[in-house]
């Protein structure tokens, strides 16, 4: 979450488990181990078997861990079948059809898709569990038209039963969803649990109200939602809504046109030309790969947060900018200010990017930046290298689909390509 002029990322942190580096015994030694992990529900042996950026649903490790935690406490399995006869190759990635055997219940037939080493990236089996899946066919499940505030995406809400209109920031840097006190008191929220938080800046103690309602529309609602609560958002607005939206469904921003589309997961084909980037999300957040090059000499490389919600190009983090000397680059700064996060004011330089590319093909030359100096706190545990604001997004149209982990950048002021979601055995 964030306020003032700074973010504050909530990353309700998972433990430091690790996926393997080496394959096991290529496809059958992974399957046969996948077998006996899930019937001994050994977590552990599990991960063995799976690639970096394996996933389950939306989330990559170790965000996963918890949902195969959830998976392992409500099934029992026997054993997994398969036919190494029945395997699909692709220039990437491999497929192949197992059954898997429950203790309970009828055999769950599933796609279990491997990346060039032989480790396992999805289990649809595994994905489905969570209500989403890769082959099913998608739809347009609804739009909701868009307020456009400083280039900030704002959506009108209603929370629970309350007939009152919500102003909410669409951020994408956020996990969830955030409120000011004020507001909750007037909601009557019940708190159910005050939470220690890492948060860029510090840690702050967090208030959690679970099981409320969000009314998107008079059609569109997502019940059971978690929503912290801050003394301060953001002073024009009632809150911020972060990846509620993008975790639940395929979701298409038009810039042009102040709409955003959601569309159910599902196999689709692209019918116009994009950019693709691929991400991931292991703490909740949405990380893309990306390079920088300050003064045009050295290139440097990092993961940034995704952030719909910084009124930004490019930020730089304090750690990655010491760990890379980037303020000792030769860069040289236009102006000098700082942001303030629960207390903690940090100088920041203001300037010019020599070069920054996205690892899809966007490239970007003398792009504005901001280099956050220390402010002599020590980061949270697994920050992003920096964050990529709103005013580098809309430069495009985007679609975030998050079960496949890509991000498609589409041209502005062109036709919304509806086309894009044909089914995939739907399109010529």
């Amino acid at each position: 979450m964030k306020y003032s002029g700074s973010i504050i990322a909530i990353v309700f942190l998972l433990s430091g488990f690790v996926c393997a580096q080496t394959p096991i015994g290529g496809l059958e030694g992974a399957i046969n181990t996948l077998g006996a992990a899930l019937k001994n529900k050994d977590i552990a042996l599990a991960g063995k078997t799976f690639a970096p950026d394996f996933s389950i649903s939306t989330g990559t490790w170790p965000a996963a861990k918890s949902l195969l935690n959830t998976i392992l406490e409500n099934l029992k399995f026997e054993s997994v079948e398969f036919d190494m006869a029945d395997i699909q190759e692709g220039a990437d990635t491999t497929f192949v059809k197992v059954k898997f055997i429950l203790a309970e219940g009828q055999p769950q037939e599933s796609v279990v898709a491997f990346d060039k080493e032989k480790r396992i990236l999805f289990i649809d089996y595994f994905d489905r569990l969570f209500g989403h899946s890769r082959y099913r066919k998608p739809r347009l499940a609804g739009t909701l038209p868009f307020i456009s505030k400083g280039g900030s995406i704002v959506l009108e809400i209603k929370l629970n039963n309350d007939g009152r209109s919500l102003l909410f920031l669409l951020d994408t840097g956020a996990d969830g969803m955030a409120i000011t006190k004020e507001l909750a008191d007037s909601l009557k929220l019940e708190i159910d649990c005050v939470q220690d938080a890492n948060v860029v800046g510090g840690q702050a103690w967090v208030s959690i109200s679970s099981g409320n309602t969000v009314h998107l529309s008079d059609s569109m609602s997502l019940s059971n939602q978690k929503i912290a609560i801050f003394e301060k958002v953001r002073h024009d607005l009632d809150g911020i809504i972060g990846l509620n939206l993008v975790k639940q469904y395929i979701t298409g921003i038009d810039f042009d046109n102040r709409l955003i589309r959601l569309y159910s997961f599902g196999d689709y084909r692209y019918a116009s030309e994009s950019k693709i980037i691929k991400v991931s999300t292991p703490y909740n957040l949405i990380l893309a790969p990306a390079t920088l090059n300050l003064t045009g000499k050295k290139e440097v490389t990092g993961h940034f947060l995704v952030d719909t919600g910084a009124n930004y190009h490019l930020i730089a983090f304090s750690d990655f900018v010491r760990k890379n000397r980037l303020l000792l680059s030769g860069f040289k700064p236009e102006s000098q200010s700082a942001t303030v996060s629960l207390g903690h004011v940090t100088p920041v330089y203001n300037g010019k990017a020599f070069g920054f590319s996205l690892a899809g093909g966007i490239t970007q030359s003398d792009m504005p930046v901001t280099l956050q100096a220390s402010n002599g706190k020590a980061a949270a545990g697994n920050t992003p290298d920096g964050s990529i604001g709103i005013q580098f997004w809309s430069k495009y149209n985007l679609i975030i689909d998050l079960l496949k982990k890509e991000i498609h950048l589409l041209p502005r002021n062109s036709v919304w390509p509806e086309s894009c979601f044909l089914h995939a055995n739907d399109a010529d």
